[in-house]
């Protein structure tokens, strides 16, 4: 029986290491309060009626509730007729955290980061693109849809 729990704990040690460093990476940006709704009939939100589209709500929307980190705003992208995925819009591979990354237009889905030039591929959860110097996604922000409503909060 002593043997048995001497590798249960081999084999905990490095998940639970690894465990740490996945949550580490998803804490780059620091966590601010964010909490707000939008509604699709809004004529401000026009764009997201078709998928692939994204928008920047930044803090005249709702005030700091809208604002995310540092004040930069954040991106709204639907991915489905269904599902929209939030992001700060801060990069998370500039020490300072002062720079946000730059949407060109509602149907780009690589917004760029001006200082680094990181570009985060949001299909693909906000991942830097394999030519970035970035190595870590866009910090993300939970997001809920009832078919009218998107409710973005963390």
């Amino acid at each position: 029986m002593r043997h048995l729990s001497s590798k249960i704990i081999i084999f905990a040690i490095p998940a639970i290491l690894l465990w740490a460093c996945k949550t580490e990476e998803n804490q780059r940006i620091p966590n601010v309060f964010v909490d707000f709704t939008i509604n699709l009939s809004d004529p401000m939100f026009n764009d997201l009626a078709v998928a692939g589209n994204a928008v920047v709500v930044d803090k005249n929307y709702a005030g700091t509730a809208s604002a995310g980190y540092n004040d930069h705003g954040i991106i709204i992208y639907r991915a489905s007729e269904s599902e929209f995925f939030a992001f700060d819009r801060t990069c998370p591979f500039e020490e300072r955290l002062d720079q946000a990354v730059v949407l060109k237009n509602t149907g780009d889905i690589a917004p760029e980061c001006p200082a680094c030039h990181s570009k985060y591929v949001l299909p693909n959860y906000g991942y830097p693109s394999s030519d970035s110097p970035s190595r870590y996604p866009l910090k993300r922000y939970r997001t809920s849809f009832d078919g009218r409503i998107v409710h973005v909060y963390n």
